[in-house]
């Protein structure tokens, strides 16, 4: 038997995120006519592919390379200077199209926010007090320099979470949305959601207020920021046996779509 999710989920993201360019292109060709469609579209898909060619940047994740050819054939489609060429880009564009929703489908580039939250809540079963601003001690783990930074490269690829490398520590910040952290402008996460492993083996958590009220619950605080280290304690032991492929399952088995 499934067991219920104790985060709130909702799908009016995904209906935003596919009904809303739809709507936005549609009303432009009704208001403004077939050219102002035409010069916007392509703009607007060849931003897009410059914003994943940042992602692939980023992880290193070649699966980004995708949605980056889906893009840019989709505008050459329809601003090549050749019809032929038109055509041509368009039959890519289509072939891409069907790849793409395959990598979507089976969440190769899903960023991870809610898998985490939802991992770190299941072993939680209790409501005895409410949030607390603070770090929280979350205990020891044993690794090394070389482990944890070959660590949060394979988190990054997977967009499990972003990993900010300091002088004494590494930490894993899980933010909602990563743009920020992609195009470098988190000046500051000391009020966000992470993970700290310390070059000394002492590991921290931080959970936001905002990611704690997600959940349906409140949640007994520190038992939850327990649950959340040991979620990526375990996901660094199971990384250093060369067992990450079950990483990536354990998120995928909670089924989550937003």
């Amino acid at each position: 038997m499934t067991q219920p999710l104790k985060i709130k989920t909702s799908n009016w993201q995904s209906i935003v995120f596919i009904l809303g360019p739809i709507l936005f292109f549609a009303g432009l060709w009704a208001i403004f006519g077939k050219e102002a469609f035409r010069t916007v579209f392509w703009i607007v898909m060849l931003l897009a592919s410059f914003l994943h060619l940042v992602f692939l940047l980023r992880t290193k994740n070649r699966v980004y390379w995708i949605p980056i050819l889906f893009y840019l054939f989709t505008a050459l489609a329809f601003v090549a200077p050749y019809r032929h060429l038109q055509l041509l880009s368009g039959i890519w564009g289509a072939i891409l199209f069907i790849v793409l929703m395959y990598v979507l489908i089976t969440n190769r580039i899903k960023w991870r926010y809610s898998e985490i939250l939802e991992l770190a809540a299941r072993p939680v079963n209790q409501s005895d007090d409410g949030f607390t601003p603070r770090p929280f001690p979350a205990g020891a783990a044993r690794y090394t320099r070389e482990e944890v930074t070959s660590f949060a490269r394979f988190v990054l690829k997977h967009v499990i979470a972003f990993p900010y490398f300091e002088e004494n520590r590494v930490v894993f910040v899980v933010p909602e949305h990563m743009y920020k952290d992609f195009f470098s402008l988190r000046s500051d996460y000391s009020n966000d959601t992470y993970v700290s492993f310390g070059l000394d083996g002492d590991v921290s958590v931080n959970i936001a207020k905002k990611d704690y009220q997600k959940y349906k619950e409140e949640l007994t605080f520190d038992q939850l920021c327990q649950s959340l280290g040991n979620v990526f304690k375990e996901f660094l032991e199971l990384y250093r046996k060369g067992e990450g492929s079950k990483i990536i399952d354990r998120l995928n088995a909670l089924r989550i779509i937003s």
